[in-house]
């Protein structure tokens, strides 16, 4: 699909800074007409700046200005992200009360919780989505403004409600770790993460493996207030010794 092949090639770029429409057809597996329509878009999107014979990364440009639509982050890292998610699930239990934050990897938490009640407040319409038609758990949406690039509500409506609201656990997903920051790709989601991180009990920073040593427009939280960091199996050991001086890791 045409959003698979993108979110690929986006990936590729980022290892790589550069990349070959020859070699871009030989791993997606399709024409190198298709290759060049893929960068013409990505370029029109100011994802990317076409060579010749290929692409490569674009610089000098505000972090904001590159965040990945909702639908596009979906494809990236999925292993990744459903193992995360099992681990978020089975970090839920009976009659709790739970804040999912937005994301594609938050989700995918539906799909594993096996309790019979919990109350979830989000911010995210796709986690109110996945939960929507299930009576066994109380849900509440926070509202607010609505972005649709992430599908999230921000502002001050959010704010607001969340400012008022105690819950047991929170699981936040973020852009990028770096040392002991933690960061987004706006500034509106990033006040709405530190609030409901601030009104948790237990507080989870959630992120694969791809996220750290990373940065990202906006530092909107301290992983040292955290008390767990959720990533998956394919964090190197080295960066888990690293970043386990500031917070405990889960990731088995």
């Amino acid at each position: 699909m045409k959003e698979e092949r993108h979110s690929l090639i986006l990936k590729m770029l980022q290892e790589n800074e550069i990349v070959k429409v020859s070699d871009l057809a030989e791993q997606l597996m399709v024409t190198d007409m298709t290759v060049r329509r893929d960068l013409r878009d990505l370029e029109n999107d100011g994802l990317l700046i076409r060579t010749h014979g290929g692409a490569r990364s674009v610089v000098n440009k505000p972090a904001s200005d590159l965040e990945l639509s909702h639908v596009t982050k979906r494809e990236i890292n999925l292993d990744e992200k459903k193992y995360i998610a099992r681990i978020i699930a089975a970090n839920i239990h009976e009659n709790e009360t739970i804040f999912l934050g937005s994301g594609s990897t938050i989700e995918l938490v539906y799909n594993y919780l096996n309790i019979n009640r919990a109350k979830i407040i989000t911010n995210s319409i796709y986690v109110f989505d996945k939960f929507k038609y299930d009576e066994r758990f109380e849900l509440i949406l926070t509202g607010g403004s609505y972005r649709s690039k992430t599908g999230s509500f921000t502002g001050t409506i959010a704010k607001d409600f969340i400012s008022t609201i105690n819950v047991q656990k929170s699981f936040i997903g973020v852009n990028g770790i770096d040392g002991h920051s933690v960061f987004n790709a706006n500034e509106e989601e990033g006040v709405i993460q530190k609030a409901i991180l601030n009104n948790s009990r237990i507080k989870y920073i959630v992120a694969d493996n791809d996220k750290f040593n990373k940065v990202d427009f906006y530092n909107f939280y301290d992983l040292k207030d955290a008390d767990y960091l959720i990533t998956d199996d394919k964090l190197s050991d080295s960066t888990k010794e690293t970043y386990s001086k500031w917070v405990e890791i889960m990731n088995e």
